[in-house]
């Protein structure tokens, strides 16, 4: 009976090694990921953005518009300078005009959606629309063309939006509190 327990623990310890050396073999046969997955996705990232930058300057001539690239990488053109001071973090800002898609399609216009009012910095407006009111005074108008990466992003909004999508501003900044 002796023997017979021996061959039984052997079996068992000999069944869970072969386990072990099975799930070390299953490890051997996943994907290897590139040491240099990072920069790609850089590179990749690179080229969406230069891409997008093209198309921008595509849409100022079609629209005959000299603008002004800000450090963020935004495209803007203040219409007519007024004095008074610019908007800071969590100003009342009140603005009019119309923003739409590169197609076209509008996603604002104050004429049938009223006036866009919103804290600076501190609302769930796209970041491209406050770095804009920031250099803008009141009473002055500007047009500006967000890149995607300052608007909604890869992912749009899930409803008006799509993806990678930069918006065309033509706005009027009429009151700051």
């Amino acid at each position: 009976m002796g023997m017979k327990i021996l061959k039984i623990i052997f079996a068992v310890l000999l069944f869970f090694y072969s386990s072990c050396q099975n799930k070390n073999n299953k490890q051997d046969t996943l994907p290897v990921i590139p040491q240099n997955l990072e920069k790609e996705k850089i590179e990749v990232n690179i080229e969406i953005i230069r891409r997008e930058n093209a198309d921008i300057e595509l849409i100022a001539k079609r629209y005959k518009w000299d603008l002004t690239q800000s450090e963020s990488g935004l495209y803007y053109q203040i219409l007519n300078q007024t004095k008074g001071e610019f908007p800071k973090r969590k100003d009342i800002v009140k603005i009019k005009g119309v923003i739409m898609l590169p197609d076209g399609k509008e996603i604002y216009n104050s004429n049938t959606d009223g006036i866009k009012q919103f804290a600076v910095d501190l609302s769930e407006e796209p970041v491209g629309l406050h770095e804009l009111v920031k250099l803008m005074r009141a009473g002055e108008k500007a047009n500006a063309i967000i890149p995607s990466y300052l608007a909604y992003g890869i992912s749009g909004d899930g409803i008006n939006i799509p993806a990678a999508s930069s918006l065309i501003c033509k706005i009027e900044l009429t009151n700051i509190n």
